[in-house]
């Protein structure tokens, strides 16, 4: 099922792809008979294992006791100690329950994930996520964030309508990545080096704006923005927002009111929300909320028919939609023509 996803390129499709699990008449999951057997079986062999050499057991009577130091004494013999083979058995067990887990849960994931890219009209492209990140940085400070690794984990593109303008824009996952290292010192004056790594993620939308050039709006601070500073009046914007402008003229130019009321408005939806104008005028906006390019999925193949029950309904990427739209209130604020 998961294969034919790949051809799948509209809503009736994908509608046909579970016939077979609707077809099956109960919940789609394995049979963990055997998984099961197996760890609870290897569980339980290393709990008589550990009574018996704990002398837990000496209550016994001595022929059920000595018949059962018979049957284990050649454990005893094995390399790895008696305790290995059940040991082995009940990892068997688990990582075949986890990975069944796993293998029907990126089934779903997959049917779910193509059908909020129908819903809100998104064609996946295919991107080198390393070469892509150096890409965007070269256009945008936005992606100068992380001292390790910097990719593009996911990239689509999009088109918006509206009443006065339409666009077509990307929408991506930027992933990037921190390495801490730290260097103590015990109380012989060993040096000891310690390294972790810190994740995040941040997800936009870059388009081609036309109107404004060198333009920062940062919600969420980077190294890299350059220009001067300018505040307007509304006190509300500037506890959300530092801006940075090539010349006091381009912010001036662009902070209308209403530009300002909208910035407002979309910063009280979405978290930490950057909007970088470029010298080339594309715009990069940018946030940090997980559900701005996804939306969990609440159901699964237990029960087909409601699963795919909520496949038939619309699922909105909302605050992508509230983006979308305060762009688009953007490019009409700034346009001469209207």
């Amino acid at each position: 099922m998961k294969q034919s996803l790949a051809g799948v390129d509209d809503e009736t499709s994908l509608y046909a792809l579970l016939q077979p699990a609707l077809n099956f008449h109960g919940p789609i999951r394995y049979n963990n008979r055997w998984p099961w057997s197996m760890t609870l079986g290897g569980l339980l062999l290393m709990l008589l294992l550990w009574l018996l050499d704990s002398g837990q057991l000496n209550a016994l009577p001595p022929d059920m006791l000595n018949g059962l130091w018979w049957l284990i004494r050649p454990l005893y013999q094995l390399p790895f100690g008696p305790w290995s083979p059940f040991v082995l058995l009940t990892v068997i067990g688990i990582w075949l329950l986890l990975s069944r887990y796993q293998r029907l849960k990126g089934l779903v994931d997959a049917i779910w994930h193509k059908n909020l890219l129908l819903d809100n009209q998104l064609q996946e492209l295919s991107c080198q996520p390393e070469t892509k990140a150096r890409e965007f940085e070269r256009r945008f400070c936005e992606f100068n964030r992380g001292n390790h690794k910097r990719s593009i984990d996911w990239l689509c593109q999009g088109h918006y309508q509206g009443e006065q303008h339409q666009f077509d824009y990307q929408l991506f996952d930027f992933h990037y990545v921190d390495k801490h290292t730290t260097t103590t010192t015990d109380s012989k004056g060993r040096s000891h080096t310690r390294t972790t790594y810190s994740h995040y993620h941040r997800y936009g939308v870059i388009m081609s704006f036309g109107f404004t050039r060198d333009l920062n709006i940062l919600g969420y601070s980077n190294s890299g923005q350059r220009g001067i500073k300018w505040e307007p009046a509304s006190l509300e914007f500037r506890k959300q927002f530092k801006v940075l402008a090539g010349s006091e003229m381009t912010a001036a130019k662009f902070f209308k009111p209403a530009v300002v009321e909208q910035l407002q408005q979309l910063g009280q939806k979405l978290r930490k929300l950057n909007l970088e104008f470029n010298s080339q005028a594309e715009l990069c906006l940018t946030v940090a909320d997980s559900d701005f390019a996804n939306v969990p999925c609440p159901l699964g193949l237990e029960d087909a028919q409601a699963f795919l029950s909520l496949l038939q309904q619309q699922t909105r990427l909302v605050k992508l939609d509230a983006a979308l739209h305060t762009i688009h209130q953007l490019l009409v604020y700034n346009d001469n023509n209207f």
